[in-house]
């Protein structure tokens, strides 16, 4: 068991840590617990003091060689841009990390396809940290998120987009994407009239609600 004097030791100089030959799990699980960033010091440590540096802070994923997807996962739900510390990051580490935090898009060198789409749903600005895509993924990406409208409009040719809002209110698209249509001052259009035109039932019915409740 760790006594106070040791304790002190760790809190005032922590960088005596890199002199210790061989520590002891507790005292190294006392030593993340003080500070993440004290697991640089270590250059053997157990998955248990991983994780405890992990839960501390995410960032100290850069301090574990060849982490395992646990730790990557543990990482990115503590912190989601400890993605910057993973090295080519799988498709599920990506998608945890951005259901964390839209911004951790901006961190990944190539998203997977799940995690762009999970990004543009909770935020609209993630269209600005994506390139490359198809023109299938753009417009799963507009009916996933209206507003990305208002960072790439002057790539979008009308009439593509004209065809992608038909099929979508020709469904039953939700509330919020009806609101978001009306509200996009990006989008010169008669709205009200277009959806009178080519929207299903369900679809007008949910603009007259818009409309009432404003």
């Amino acid at each position: 068991m760790l006594d106070k004097q040791m304790k002190e030791q760790i809190r005032k100089k922590p960088t005596l840590l890199r002199e210790l030959e061989d520590p002891s799990e507790e005292l190294m699980l006392y030593a993340v617990a003080s500070a993440w960033n004290n697991l640089k010091y270590f250059k053997q440590s157990t998955p248990e003091v991983h994780r405890a540096a992990l839960e501390n802070k995410g960032w100290a994923i850069q301090y574990i060689s060849e982490p395992s997807q646990e730790e990557q996962l543990i990482a990115v739900k503590r912190d989601a841009d400890a993605i910057q510390y993973i090295k080519e990051p799988d498709c599920e580490v990506q998608v945890e990390a951005v259901k964390t935090s839209w911004n951790a898009v901006r961190y990944i060198e190539k998203p997977c396809r799940e995690a762009r789409r999970q990004a543009i749903i909770k935020n609209e600005q993630a269209i600005a940290y994506i390139g490359g895509f198809e023109e299938d993924e753009l417009e799963e990406y507009l009916k996933l998120n209206l507003n990305i409208l208002k960072y790439i409009y002057d790539s979008v040719e009308m009439d593509d987009l004209i065809r992608i809002l038909s099929e979508e209110f020709q469904g039953n698209p939700t509330k919020a994407y009806i609101k978001d249509f009306m509200e996009l001052e990006i989008l010169d259009l008669d709205k009200i009239n277009f959806i009178g035109s080519v929207g299903s039932k369900a679809t007008r019915q949910k603009l007259v609600d818009y409309v009432l409740g404003r």
